[in-house]
């Protein structure tokens, strides 16, 4: 799975959601969040790798051991039990 346009908007429209909401919810907190923006929008492209590589993962399931004999190294001799 490649970095996608589609993942990266929404990482961005999320981090934009976050950014107008402090910035009317927190007067006092304005001039850091102008301040922090080109930090945001500097983290977007790894903070939306990391989403996907998370998701990538979350949806292989684990490899299980499978239960049964030893393989045999090339070159070795079968013995059979005679009786």
């Amino acid at each position: 799975m490649r970095c996608n346009t589609k993942t990266m908007l929404k990482v961005a429209a999320g981090l934009g959601l976050l950014a107008v909401l402090g910035y009317f919810a927190f007067p006092q907190f304005r001039a850091f969040l102008v301040a922090s923006l080109p930090v945001l929008l500097t983290l977007l492209c790894p903070l939306s790798m990391i989403f996907m590589m998370k998701g990538m993962n979350s949806r292989q399931p684990a490899p299980q051991a499978k239960p049964g004999p030893a393989p045999q190294p090339a070159g070795a001799i079968e013995t059979k039990a005679q009786g």
